[in-house]
C-alpha cells in the first residue's frame, strides 16, 4: 500500500474518530475486506467531507460571535436563528446583516 493510501485512511478514520485505521474492517457491497483494500476515492471523499464540515463549523461559530458582538437589536432572533438551524442560519446571518455592515 502506498504512502499516500496510508495517509488517506488514517485521516479518514480520523475524522470518524476511528480506533485504529489499518487494522480495522470495512464493509464494502455488504462484505468485510480490510480498510486498506477499499478504493481510493472513498477516502478522497471522506477528507473533503471531514474538511467541508470543520469548514461550516468554523463559519458558523464565526458568524455566532460576530451577531453576540455587533447586534444591538434583534441579537436574540439571530442567535436563537443560528443555533437551531445552524449553517443556513449562518448563511443568512451573513447575507442580511453582516454584508449589509460592510457595505455602509
Amino acid at each position: 500500500m502506498n504512502f499516500f493510501k496510508k495517509v488517506l485512511i488514517v485521516l479518514a478514520f480520523a475524522f470518524m474518530n476511528a480506533r485504529s485505521a489499518l487494522a480495522a474492517t470495512c464493509t464494502l457491497n455488504g462484505k468485510e475486506i480490510p480498510c486498506d483494500q477499499m478504493p481510493d476515492w472513498i477516502w478522497i471523499l471522506f477528507v473533503v467531507m471531514g474538511a467541508l464540515g470543520v469548514l461550516f463549523f468554523v463559519f458558523w461559530v464565526w458568524m455566532l460571535i460576530d451577531a453576540l458582538k455587533n447586534q444591538t437589536e434583534n441579537k436574540v432572533m439571530w442567535v436563537l436563528l443560528m443555533i437551531f438551524f445552524s449553517l443556513p442560519g449562518a448563511v443568512v446571518y451573513y447575507i442580511v446583516e453582516k454584508r449589509k455592515r460592510k457595505t455602509i
